[in-house]
């Protein structure tokens, strides 16, 4: 009786699994099955946001000049 449950306990959890894995990826391994790239097909592209912050700042250098010839 024990042995029943494992066992369909063990075929559950990997029917879902596999359920899971055909939701993610059912299209790409539909794609391959028929012999074509998934990849290769145009998708839809989002625009890139680029932002760039400037941390530099010319107020001088953080240490002193002294201190740093004597290193």
């Amino acid at each position: 009786m024990f042995a029943t449950f494992v066992t369909l306990a063990l075929i559950s959890f990997a029917i879902a699994g596999l359920r899971d894995l055909a939701r993610q990826d059912g299209a790409k391994i539909i794609a391959a099955m028929r012999g074509q790239s998934w990849a290769a097909e145009p998708r839809p592209a989002r625009p890139a946001v680029i932002r760039i912050t400037s941390t530099f700042t010319e107020s001088g250098p953080a240490w002193q000049p002294e201190l740093r010839a004597a290193a």
